[in-house]
């Protein structure tokens, strides 16, 4: 069955593979891009580009664009990075967060949000029972160097999951480790994953696509 998509962070690498293997399967995919130059790669991989700014838009806005395109399902793949800790607040939390009140609001249930692996409660839970020594090192390593955007993206995380009783989602949280832009492997470790597995962007956009398709994948967080 062809589904409406819209699709929050558009021009981002992941969601670009996300746009043109959705498009290849024939779904109408609504990419929202702040950059109008962006429009003819958004055109080129199947999407169809809607200019709007997640940081300056309401609840309201997002969910009138969503209604606007009679949007079936909502994927977030947005992200500012941590290089601005300001931008890295309003889109990698505040906006997330109200992409998700936007779909509620909108009636769309289907939700998925591209977040990061050991984006977690470190100080209050323990950590998960196969991390070795190498992954506490990388854990305590990235959490320093990239804090800020880490704690963004587990307020929205925590957002979704914890307060879904009054939005009523059925959301998928997709957790990737480190990203490289090498060809997809068509095959990804998923579960219990130790820190330095690498996966390619492509694979990823992949995974998003497949949870779509997985009514079992509803109400999870998948590490890969």
């Amino acid at each position: 069955m062809v589904s409406n998509i819209i699709l929050f962070g558009g021009s981002g690498k992941v969601a670009r593979h996300i746009t043109r293997l959705l498009a290849a399967e024939g779904h109408k995919v609504h990419s929202i891009i702040r950059n109008p130059d962006q429009k003819p790669d958004i055109v080129a991989l199947g999407g169809n580009p809607i200019l709007q700014s997640i940081e300056q838009a309401s609840v309201s806005d997002l969910a009138a664009t969503i209604t606007q395109v009679q949007a079936t399902t909502v994927i977030w793949a947005a992200g500012a990075g941590a290089g601005d800790p300001e931008r890295t607040q309003a889109v990698d939390n505040e906006g997330a967060i109200k992409s998700m009140d936007a779909a509620a609001l909108a009636g769309v249930k289907r939700y998925v949000i591209v977040s990061a692996v050991d984006v977690r409660d470190r100080e209050n839970k323990p950590e998960p029972e196969w991390y070795n020594d190498a992954d506490r090192r990388r854990s305590e390593g990235v959490w320093r160097a990239i804090g800020v955007y880490m704690r963004a993206k587990l307020a929205a995380d925590r957002s979704l999951v914890v307060e879904n009783w009054r939005r009523g989602l059925e959301y998928t949280i997709v957790r990737p480790g480190g990203l490289n832009n090498d060809p997809a492997k068509g095959k990804v470790a998923a579960g219990m994953v130790h820190l330095d597995t690498m996966i390619s962007r492509e694979d990823v956009a992949a995974i998003v696509v497949e949870c779509l398709k997985n009514d079992g994948t509803k109400g999870l967080a998948i590490d890969c």
